[in-house]
């Protein structure tokens, strides 16, 4: 019998390949921020404390132009981000579901073969895509209830005809 690879080998193997990225913010680096006491948020949705980027960003290259008055951007375009190796991937718990933050650019095929080896070489029941988000996004708890119950509705019945 074939042995199958985990979730995280195939993934280890992607990144070995060099087949993948995921994307980070540059707005700023996870070195110290000057009063990040008050927490600021960024406009990738972040604190500013919690960036992982490591490189040059944009406020420390702003700052070392002889800008002394650094001031963030008001809207967030593609500029401000950077492609990063693959870092964003595992399992979520308790249900075990597995997930990976992928660069929008990533060639798709590559993804497909990624979900059929994770499934056996079988059409998986349920392919759940998150994207994007709200800053502040609040809702109300029967509003939230409501969500998450049309979602574990979608996941009980794929694959399942519905009369």
């Amino acid at each position: 019998m074939e042995k199958t690879s985990t979730w995280e080998e195939l993934i280890l193997d992607l990144i070995k390949n060099n087949n993948v990225q995921s994307r980070t913010c540059k707005i700023y680096n996870r070195k110290p921020q000057v009063g990040e006491n008050d927490s600021p948020v960024c406009l990738c949705g972040r604190l500013v404390r919690c960036h992982s980027f490591n490189g040059s960003s944009v406020q420390s290259e702003t700052l070392n132009h002889s800008n002394p008055q650094w001031t963030p951007p008001k809207t967030f375009k593609s500029v401000l981000s950077i492609a990063v190796p693959l870092n964003v991937f595992g399992r979520l718990k308790p249900n075990d579901c597995k997930f990976i933050r992928l660069q929008d650019q990533t060639d798709m095929r590559c993804v497909y073969n990624l979900i059929l080896e994770d499934c056996g070489r079988k059409k998986p029941a349920l392919i759940l895509s998150v994207y994007g988000g709200a800053k502040y996004f609040t809702m109300t708890e029967k509003l939230e209830k409501e969500i998450l119950r049309g979602i574990i509705d979608a996941a009980t019945t794929a694959g399942k005809l519905i009369n």
